[in-house]
């Protein structure tokens, strides 16, 4: 892991806001991080929104790129490949949900050494109603199931709240194009061996006047097809393992039922 290359300067440090319809948080949002990372850059990756994100953006004072190709993979992909030159790279989504004060603890693991990424875990602020049940138990199935054929990976897979080095911006290559963004992410760290720290930071309700873009079963499968599609390429024996028990137990149930 590299540290900034020339100690005596200031280490570059980016803040990455993926947006899609989000004009009633992201001012906030962005002010918060500027008061937060003061030295960083904040900028909107505005993903054809059809309201005034970009503008109200522009209007605080962020960097605005526009993301033509509509979902989540596409703005986190635009961001890796314009702030590959920062020595770290803060993703956050732009609906208000994750504390600007917990940043500088996801950045300085970065910074020191010892993490290429580190992820905000999301921990629920008690009685806030901040994640939905079902979207609960679904993080439980995913992790289990990229625990099962991937390897062990982070406590929460599916966090939008993360840090990454320069080195990880540029090592890898991102394919996805909507919510299993995340999960890609948390493959290239397990698959390149790239030290990760989780951090447990306040989930809170989103911002009034924003909706959430994820749907829970469609973007579940594919958040599933893309960690089963990587562990036929990474870890093919996990797969056929999994594959072979499966169809053992299958078996095994017809027999007794024809006994």
């Amino acid at each position: 892991m590299q540290p900034p290359e020339d100690p005596g300067r200031s280490p570059r440090i980016a803040v990455a806001i993926p947006c899609y319809n989000e004009a009633a948080a992201v001012g906030r949002v962005v002010d918060d991080f500027r008061a937060h990372l003061p030295g960083a850059e904040i900028v909107v990756f505005d993903n054809a929104s059809d309201d005034a994100t970009a503008a109200i953006a522009a209007d605080r004072g962020a960097r605005v790129v526009p993301v033509p190709d509509r979902g989540k993979g596409f703005a986190v992909r635009a961001a890796f490949a314009t702030l590959k030159d920062y020595d770290v790279v803060v993703m956050v989504d732009g609906d208000g949900t994750y504390p600007a004060e917990a940043a500088p603890r996801l950045v300085e693991p970065v910074l020191g050494g010892r993490a290429e990424m580190t992820v905000g875990a999301r921990r629920p602020v008690p009685g806030a109603q901040a994640m939905a049940p079902i979207r609960a138990l679904g993080n439980v199935l995913i992790r289990s199931t990229f625990r099962i054929l991937i390897g062990p990976g982070t406590g929460d897979l599916l966090s939008g709240y993360r840090a990454f080095s320069r080195r990880f911006v540029e090592a890898v290559d991102l394919r996805s194009e909507g919510f299993e963004i995340e999960t890609e992410l948390a493959v290239a760290a397990t698959a390149r061996g790239f030290p990760t720290i989780e951090i447990d930071v306040p989930y809170h309700p989103r911002i009034a006047g924003t909706e959430s873009k994820l749907r829970a079963f469609r973007d579940g499968r594919r958040i599933l097809a893309t960690i089963a599609r990587e562990s036929l390429r990474l870890r093919p024996w996990r797969a056929a393992t999994l594959a072979t028990a499966v169809a053992v137990g299958a078996a095994a149930l017809l027999y007794l039922a024809i006994r």
